[in-house]
């Protein structure tokens, strides 16, 4: 019998101290909460027969029945009060949760060197779902239900928070991007590239009402895997309805989602003269596709791929997202927080992994980088730099549930179904909307600038004669 592990008394009384600090009178029960907190344990301490100095490492004697009564009886008010205190979060200030319902049976998560078009288009038992209010006795309630078994997710809610786009199968067999107002109705599929053998979905609204999507209209296949998975790039469909090609990679592009500055953050996968199972170099650009340039991790062997970033809100830099491998497990892995003002080369940028406390992140070269780890996640929503609402997995006999998890390593389960998976997390509240960023091309001119860097220049080439390469 060991009750609540001194991890977990800490991760609580780090996210109360932190709760009634940064909010203060939004938060008014957080002495209370305290107060709570620092009875419970001194209750188990005292059954236990510990010193209150000695943590994990006390001695434990033997517990009656009626001791371990009164044991099992702390830890159910302990996690009474943890789902009190964290729910009382003022950042969790939005009746709906917008998220995927999907069966276990076809979890429809492409392996990391794939998208969408290497899933089957049937063969989903899934749905939108919205789930009020936001705590575990919530009420989960359907909001769209796609017909034959088709997908549904990759979902991007409007700034307005109003209508969302979402990735499906459309009428021709091809994957397609639709739009749906928040209360179900106004279901209609983009016009975009309508082609008997053209896939578009993965989009999301850029802030002047434009959107962004990605397309195999490039018709170009992963080498290794002899073309069978079709790439993806990344297109811009303007508000007269025409679309222009924003990206020309021969990797996939991935996961575009709009930088607090207006800039388009997204996953870009390099494979030439490059060891590819580590060269997902997280990228962003100006919307009109110009500025492409790096944003973490260019020469670096450390994350394998970071598939699901998000920024951090009101943070100039700072992103969160999922630390995943190459082979192994498809697309979820470990949640890191990353600032690339600290630095963008494997580890240097990492703020911190979650859970892991004051725990140095080590850039480890392997190419199943989340295999046996535990809790793995997927698709992270940030509230603020502290609190996230993610999904998650905390063993391998757990179902995928959503929970809200924190850098003081709390999580608290929010969503869970036996037999279902929950995925992808989005408050159902008007985000801030970033700011528009004045294209850049002029569709009128033939000619380009083109920037030649010294490839000399740092130490790349060190010892290396100039003219040899």
């Amino acid at each position: 019998a060991t009750g609540v592990s001194a991890n977990q008394w800490q991760a609580l009384e780090r996210a109360l101290g932190d709760l009634s600090q940064t909010f203060q009178a939004r938060y008014p029960h957080g002495p209370q909460y305290l107060q709570r907190l620092q009875a419970l344990q001194a209750a188990q301490q005292v059954l236990l027969g510990q010193d209150a100095t000695d943590g994990e490492s006390a001695k434990t004697r033997s517990l009656t029945g009626e001791q371990l009564k009164q044991l099992d009886d702390i830890v159910r008010q302990f996690e009474q009060l943890k789902q009190e205190a964290l729910l009382a979060n003022p950042l969790l200030d939005f009746d709906r949760l917008l998220l995927i319902r999907r069966g276990e049976g076809n979890l429809g998560l492409p392996a990391n060197w794939q998208s969408n078009s290497c899933l089957p288009i049937t063969g989903f038992d899934n749905q939108l779902a919205v789930l009020s209010p936001i705590r575990p006795d919530g009420k989960l309630t359907t909001l769209f239900q796609p017909d034959g078994g088709r997908f549904v997710g990759d979902v991007d809610l409007h700034f307005d928070a109003q209508r969302m786009l979402f990735s499906m199968p459309g009428a021709n067999g091809r994957w397609q991007v639709f739009e749906l107002h928040v209360d179900g109705s106004g279901l209609r599929e983009l016009p975009l590239i309508h082609e008997p053998d053209v896939d578009n979905y993965d989009a999301c609204y850029l802030p002047d009402g434009r959107i962004l999507f990605t397309s195999t209209a490039p018709f170009v296949g992963v080498p290794c895997v002899y073309g069978s998975s079709h790439v993806t790039n990344s297109y811009l469909l303007d508000h007269d309805g025409s679309i222009r090609q924003l990206t020309v990679d021969q990797e996939h592009n991935w996961c575009p989602t709009v930088l607090n500055n207006g800039r388009v953050l997204y996953l870009r996968w390099e494979y030439t003269d490059l060891p590819h199972s580590n060269s997902r170099i997280l990228f962003h650009m100006n919307p009109d596709g110009t500025g492409q340039m790096e944003y973490y991790g260019s020469n670096s062997f450390f994350t394998n791929s970071f598939f699901y970033a998000r920024p951090v809100p009101d943070h100039p830099t700072k992103v969160v997202g999922v630390a995943t491998g190459h082979h192994g497990m498809q697309r979820s892995g470990r949640l890191l927080i990353l600032d690339p003002a600290l630095g963008r080369h494997e580890a240097d940028g990492v703020v911190q992994e979650i859970p892991g406390w004051g725990k140095q992140v080590q850039p480890i070269i392997k190419d199943n980088l989340a295999d046996g780890v535990w809790p793995q996640f997927l698709h992270p929503y940030p509230l603020s730099e502290k609190y996230f609402l993610v999904s998650a997995k905390p063993t391998p006999q757990s179902p995928w549930g959503i929970y809200l998890v924190d850098v003081f390593d709390n999580m608290l389960r929010l969503c869970e179904e036996p037999g279902y998976a929950m995925f992808e997390p989005v408050p159902l509240r008007k985000p801030v909307q970033p700011p528009v960023i004045a294209d850049k091309v002029d569709r009128d001119r033939q000619d380009a600038l083109v920037y030649l860097n010294d490839i000399y220049a740092g130490g790349g080439l060190g010892g290396i004669p100039r003219g040899a390469v």
